[in-house]
């Protein structure tokens, strides 16, 4: 079972900067997983939230400011860029990056992904995911072989169109469940379809124990400097 470093490893170093990046490798995970969303100057900013209220106190949203008045905004930490987490990333470790978007038309941040990844000739170690079945439909259109990650979750706040009926749209490789809501009826699905499984977030013996008995090919975490490893 693979164990990802979910943001890096937030519980050690700031969550999404190349120091949570190195603090998780330092920690032997076998690849991380981050953020990444679109500044209004159309640059690759590798965060979570869409927007600045960690940073300021408000909601002003990413998209709508530059990547140097975000950098700005950030007086603590620096947020890299996708290309700059790429270039730092160790040979034979996996990355998983999760584009956030609630648009329908998402062919700017989609082909920029894409060119990142390809130009790094990382296609093959990475996996984007999204919980908007829209981003991945486009990714399929436009690179059928990236591997792409269906997120998904049953939380009662989610989008409308976070289901995994996607599938019969998009086709992925792994389904990224939220282990919270996993249950025997959608195991017996994944299977059926044949997809890779990964858990998140597993942070605790429990839902490691869970992660195990569902035989996952993964899991994020935000502890990987707890051992979670089989024996």
């Amino acid at each position: 079972m693979l164990i990802i470093g979910h943001r890096g490893a937030p519980n050690i170093a700031q969550e999404n900067t190349l120091d949570s990046f190195d603090k998780a490798f330092q920690n032997n995970v076998d690849g991380i997983e981050l953020d990444v969303q679109l500044t209004k100057d159309n640059k690759l900013a590798v965060f979570h939230d869409f927007h600045t209220f960690s940073l300021n106190g408000r909601k002003d949203l990413i998209k709508d400011i530059s990547y140097n008045s975000l950098q700005r905004l950030s007086t603590k930490f620096k947020i890299p860029t996708l290309n700059n987490v790429l270039e730092f990333l160790p040979p034979n470790k996996e990355i998983h990056v999760e584009i956030k978007s609630n648009k329908i038309n998402n062919s700017i941040i989609v082909d920029k992904v894409l060119k990142c990844i390809s130009k790094k000739n990382l296609n093959t170690r990475s996996i984007i995911s999204s919980f908007n079945p829209f981003v991945l439909s486009a990714i399929k259109n436009k690179a059928p072989l990236q591997k792409i990650g269906l997120l998904w979750t049953k939380s009662i706040d989610s989008h409308w169109f976070i289901t995994h009926y996607s599938y019969y749209k998009v086709k992925p490789y792994s389904f990224h469940a939220n282990i919270k809501y996993f249950n025997k009826k959608i195991e017996h699905w994944v299977k059926r379809k044949g997809l890779k499984l990964y858990f998140y977030t597993v942070n605790n013996k429990i839902d490691l124990i869970k992660a195990k008995q569902y035989n996952a090919d993964g899991i994020f975490t935000d502890y990987p400097n707890i051992n979670l490893r089989s024996k």
